[in-house]
């Protein structure tokens, strides 16, 4: 551990982070080195334990969201829970709500939950407009983020692409906003750890640029040629995964369809007050991707 990540014992509050072996729970355990808290990251399996293991977490445990005992356990004596509910899954919103009631000893909750949650064409979103509801109504100390797209979801998924043409399930050409996921982790750690976060719904917006652009950044910052292309989005191929779900897949290319007529953009004011700074570019994210 470095001089500057922080020295736990057992004084210091517990914090759960229930999704640690996501992409969004890695960045978020990477950030919370530094936080006041002593760590537990809750993954789902052996396969998130290796994922999380060189991350700086005090405790790893293994939970199923879907079995309300092991959620409880999970989350026992946590002092503060951080919900990041599975992407695409059906049951979502019940997983957050099963978090949320096993966390009634914990004085802190968060959800992390999207940008625009209540858009009619995005089922997923729906989603997590459902567990919102239930997170408000909750007697816990609350705080709701609403992200937009990750930086590195784009990085990963398409700008890692062999130089040339990239295909894109959606208008390459709509405006989007990249939020760069070490400020979210970084937001996620000051909602936790600062007074006059609690009943705030945060929308945290990254700067806007195109799929188009953010795919020659993508292809510079890796010293190669990426030009996006727009193909249709009901006949592009499902990533691997989700491809074998129905349910996952449909969800999936109802986004694309929403995206291709509409994109996904929003204001980055509360994003920009939250760190003090103006947000990450996406070309800064580009510079800087480095999966945890």
């Amino acid at each position: 551990m470095s001089e500057t990540e922080a020295v736990r014992s057992e004084e210091q509050p517990l914090l759960a982070v229930i999704g640690a072996g996501g992409l969004c729970g890695r960045y978020l355990l990477k950030g919370a080195r530094r936080s006041p808290f002593r760590v537990r990251a809750v993954v789902h399996g052996p396969a998130g334990r290796a994922r999380v293991a060189a991350l700086g977490a005090d405790e790893i445990v293994e939970a199923d969201l879907a079995e309300p005992d092991s959620v409880r356990r999970a989350v026992k004596d946590a002092d503060c829970v951080f919900m990041i509910p599975p992407a695409f899954h059906p049951e979502e919103d019940v997983f957050a709500i099963r978090a949320l009631e096993a966390a009634e000893d914990a004085r802190r909750f968060v959800y992390l939950s999207v940008l625009h949650p209540h858009t009619p064409g995005l089922r997923h979103h729906l989603r997590k407009a459902n567990a919102e509801a239930a997170v408000r109504g909750s007697d816990l100390e609350w705080t709701i983020l609403q992200p937009s797209m990750f930086a590195q979801i784009v990085l990963s998924t398409w700008g890692r692409a062999p130089a040339g043409q990239v295909d894109v399930p959606f208008d390459v050409s709509h405006r989007f906003s990249f939020i760069d996921l070490r400020e979210l982790a970084e937001v996620g750690v000051k909602v936790l750890s600062e007074q006059g976060h609690a009943s705030a719904t945060y929308e945290l917006a990254g700067p806007t640029t195109t799929p188009a652009e953010a795919l020659r950044i993508a292809g510079r910052a890796r010293g190669v040629q990426l030009e996006a292309r727009t193909v249709d989005w009901a006949k592009a191929p499902l990533p691997p995964g989700v491809a074998d779900d129905p349910s996952r897949g449909s969800d999936m290319r109802a986004m694309w369809q929403d995206y291709d007529r509409h994109g996904l953009h929003g204001n980055s004011n509360v994003l920009r007050m939250l760190l003090g700074r103006e947000p990450a570019s996406f070309a800064e994210a580009a510079a800087a991707f480095d999966v945890p």
